[in-house]
């Protein structure tokens, strides 16, 4: 038989009570209100706070008010106080509001995934997705390493947006690197010189080809690691 407690039922009463008022847009949590949500580990409520913080980041700091500030402070800590799969959930749900704040939020609570990621890819958002893929998770498993391996492999496979071509001038023909964005260098150029451009032939910058590598090198050392547990 199933029993509850009143401290049990005291907490599920709140806790829906916040989830109605939270998903009214104008209603922001108090300070109180997320401590006992964050000391409680609360679950249900992630999407409806992520929205808050969110819609917070987004107001010029000049312009917010006491609340917002709260909610950009304390839903990291909330997200570190539910388990990792939900907080992975909530973030990666919605990438496309204001993708800086859900990189930094990834990155400061290490909520690396690369099946996360992958959605990012797929959905179009690779400058997105290579914004975080440097980033750690707290842990790691075989799946997790199977997911990142196929997540290099989707890099390795990016189309080639640029081209590499023979052109005709005055003094004859010469090869010639065309970026993405149909600036024209020497043949010889990896990324594109053209200023505020710097792409390779696949639309990455110099920066993004670094982190690639660094994800590259980090399922390496994860392979190597995994490999010696299961001997």
């Amino acid at each position: 038989m199933t029993v509850i407690t009143a401290e049990q039922l005291k907490t599920e009463e709140l806790r829906l009570r916040y989830l109605e008022l939270i998903e009214k847009p104008d209603v922001f949590p108090t300070r109180a209100n997320w401590q006992f949500i964050i000391s409680h580990g609360m679950l249900g409520l992630g999407p409806a706070l992520y929205r808050k913080y969110l819609a917070s980041r987004t107001i010029p700091e000049m312009d917010r008010e006491e609340l917002h500030d709260i909610a950009v402070e304390q839903f990291p800590a909330y997200l570190c106080a539910v388990p990792r799969r939900y907080a992975v959930e909530t973030v990666y749900s919605d990438f496309t509001t204001d993708p800086a704040s859900t990189a930094s939020l990834i990155r400061e609570c290490r909520l690396f995934d690369a099946r996360g990621i992958m959605a990012m890819i797929q959905a179009g958002r690779l400058s997105t997705a290579l914004d975080v893929i440097d980033t750690y998770s707290a842990e790691y498993t075989a799946d997790d390493l199977a997911q990142m391996q196929s997540l290099v492999r989707c890099l390795d496979s990016l189309p080639e947006l640029g081209s590499v071509e023979q052109r005709r001038g005055l003094l004859g023909s010469s090869v010639k690197y065309i970026c993405p964005r149909g600036h024209v260098n020497d043949g010889d150029r990896t990324y594109c010189g053209h200023s505020g451009c710097g792409l390779d032939i696949h639309g990455l910058t110099s920066e993004q080809a670094d982190r690639i590598e660094i994800l590259r090198h980090r399922v390496r050392a994860l392979a190597t690691l995994i490999s010696g547990i299961g001997d």
